[in-house]
């Protein structure tokens, strides 16, 4: 009887210690605590409910992560149970006597401890799987959140149509708080009637999706918005609410009138072409054109795409080789012209590829234009042309023929003049015995004309050999004084006739230069000359020379008429003359200047001149200096 009381007594005993121990997990259970914290108290708890607990420890390991008594060992005295979440094992309970156990019914453990344990890992299971769940949950509520305030709009709206959540992008367009519109009617911000209709229309009615664009002003500004709404049934159809989403497309309806604009410009420029632009295809099908050849073909028959060697080339088939196929096979830009038998115009035809996303050829523009005016004008200038080539070699041969007749007359010419100056010089001299006054002054004339006639036959040859570039030139060492005393010595009886004053400022060392003792004297005859020539009776006339930066600068000033400023550019054109009276009031033939730059620039230098009406001309002359 003692027996039996006494293993009774170890029965209530053990009953207890389950009891507790079931009692103080389930309130970790209860208390929802973090569950790290929650399986720490599992694992210090379950120790007590066995019946040797002061040689008992525990382990939980749990998606590799180990929460175990602080006494804990591996022993052969153990029992282990899986813990499975949704069907997966995902770790294991371990329950160890830290000292040798005899076997009882599960090891060293009773099945009233197994039986415990088993309903732990059951427990905790489902707390696992409640609490994946909740997690769940929470990541799905955390990205609906994200994606609820990030979209560009989100309006929820119960079935009666007012306003129950609303996100940033909504208050940013609308410009308003958030409680000025939790608790509104959607129709105060989408104006349309249709909508109103669907928010309270009967169950059978209900649309799956409705959209619509509409303005309104916002802040005094002209705002475009689109609406879409989606209904939310139940599961008889009944109409719970449903979801508004708003988008502010006032950007991109701007650009869509603008591109729309842009279309009809182009299609506006495009039709006002007065060349023919074609559109084809690879089967050389008409895509579109501005049609310029209505003549040809009518506004039905363009509808079904016709083959453009057809329509404007008036063929049965494109003709070989094919410019539109050359463009297709090549993609290079092919060009060509053709006679049409019906109208007998020309045309130019152009063609250029159209290339696709891939780089390939998917169409083919091509360029009409009618030309036949244009050939006409090309035919009739290159007969132009050739008129005036042929005119031209007979005037190179008229030229020649002149250049032959001025030498032959300077010969001819020569001859006899040369006699007549000799003989008149003679006379002048006294070698036929003494003049009188009168006869001197007659012989005195006679010998200055038939020098100035000599000059005059010089100066026509020169300007006939100049322009072909047939002058001959004998450079060599002289100085720029000897030629300027030369021209001075020669013109002064002519200056003395109108007393006018020759004056010279050359200075004490020699300046040299290259040139033509024959031709550089005579360029400073001509400017003296037309010095005298246009210097009013007791003028002044200056002529000096200097170096300069390497060259030596002349200059022949006078204080004579001048000239207009207009008339600077053209002094040395060949046989110019300021105007008519020039040459009956001055004389001269135009030449003068015109010989002077010749040689001048044969020699390497340049002539220019500055002068201002009714004060005087100065005429600048730079040659190349060179050492001595």
């Amino acid at each position: 009887m003692s027996f039996i009381n006494n293993h009774a007594m170890m029965l209530l005993e053990k009953r207890e210690k389950e009891l507790e121990c079931i009692y103080s997990i389930s309130d970790l259970f209860d208390m929802h605590i973090p569950l790290k914290s929650l399986l720490r108290g599992i694992v210090n708890r379950i120790p007590s409910a066995c019946s040797c607990s002061e040689v008992a420890a525990a382990r939980i390991t749990l998606d590799d992560e180990i929460y175990q008594t602080t006494n804990y060992e591996d022993t052969p005295w153990k029992m282990s149970v899986e813990i499975t979440v949704h069907g997966k094992v995902r770790g294991y309970l371990k329950l160890v006597y830290l000292k040798e156990h005899p076997v009882q019914d599960v090891g060293p453990f009773l099945k009233e401890e197994k039986k415990l344990m088993d309903a732990i890992v059951s427990r905790l299971g489902k707390v696992l799987e409640r609490r994946s769940v909740e997690d769940a949950l929470l990541d799905s509520e955390k990205r609906y959140r994200v994606i609820f305030e990030s979209s560009p709009l989100g309006i929820f709206i119960d079935k009666n149509g007012i306003i129950t959540h609303c996100n940033r992008s909504f208050l940013k367009i609308f410009g308003l708080p958030r409680e000025d519109i939790i608790g509104a009617e959607i129709t105060d911000f989408v104006n349309d009637e249709k909508l109103e209709k669907v928010l309270f229309r009967s169950d059978q009615e209900i649309m799956p999706y409705y959209e619509t664009e509409y303005s309104v002003r916002i802040a005094g500004k002209p705002v475009y918005l689109r609406s879409y709404y989606v209904p939310h049934r139940s599961s008889k159809t009944t109409l719970e609410g449903g979801v508004c989403l708003i988008a502010d497309i006032t950007k991109s309806k701007q650009s869509e009138d603008a591109l729309q604009q842009q279309k009809e410009l182009l299609t506006s420029t495009f039709n006002a072409l007065q060349d023919l632009i074609v559109v084809v295809d690879r089967e050389l099908n008409v895509v579109t054109s501005n049609w310029k050849s209505e003549k040809f073909i009518t506004p039905e028959e363009r509808e079904f795409h016709p083959h453009c060697y057809e329509c404007f080339m008036h063929r049965d088939e494109p003709c070989d080789p094919c410019h539109v196929k050359e463009v297709f096979s090549t993609g290079n830009v092919t060009e060509t012209e053709y006679t049409s038998p019906v109208d007998g115009k020309t045309r130019e035809y152009r063609v250029f590829p159209v290339l696709g996303k891939n780089n390939d050829i998917v169409m083919a523009v091509e360029h009409i234009r009618d030309i036949t005016e244009r050939k006409s004008t090309e035919t009739a200038l290159q007969k132009s042309t050739e008129e005036l080539a042929r005119a031209y070699e007979e005037l190179q041969s008229l030229d020649k023929l002149k250049d032959e007749f001025l030498s032959n007359l300077r010969h001819e010419l020569n001859t006899p003049l040369t006699t007549i100056r000799g003989y008149s010089e003679l006379l002048q001299e006294g070698m036929f015995g003494q003049l009188n006054p009168e006869q001197e002054n007659a012989i005195n004339k006679v010998v200055n004309k038939s020098k100035r006639l000599h000059s005059l036959l010089d100066s026509l040859l020169f300007a006939s050999t100049s322009q072909g570039g047939r002058v001959k030139y004998n450079f060599e060492k002289i100085m720029l004084s000897d030629s300027v005393l030369s021209a001075m010595g020669e013109m002064s009886e002519h200056a003395k006739e109108k007393s006018i004053s020759l004056n010279f400022n050359l200075p004490t060392d020699a300046i040299l230069t290259k040139a033509d003792a024959d031709y550089l004297p005579r360029v400073f005859v001509n400017l003296v000359e037309n010095a005298i020539k246009f210097t009013p009776r007791e003028g002044t006339i200056n002529l000096s020379a200097f170096r300069e930066n390497g060259n030596l600068h002349a200059i022949v000033e006078d204080d004579g008429i001048g000239i207009a400023e207009h008339d600077l550019p053209d002094l040395f054109q060949k046989f110019h003359q300021i105007d008519s009276s020039s040459t009956r009031n001055y004389g001269g033939n135009g030449l003068g200047l015109y010989i002077s730059k010749v040689i001048i620039e044969d020699h390497g230098g340049k002539i220019w001149i500055e002068s201002e009406e009714g004060v005087g001309t100065k005429v600048h002359v730079t040659l190349p200096a060179i050492d001595q």
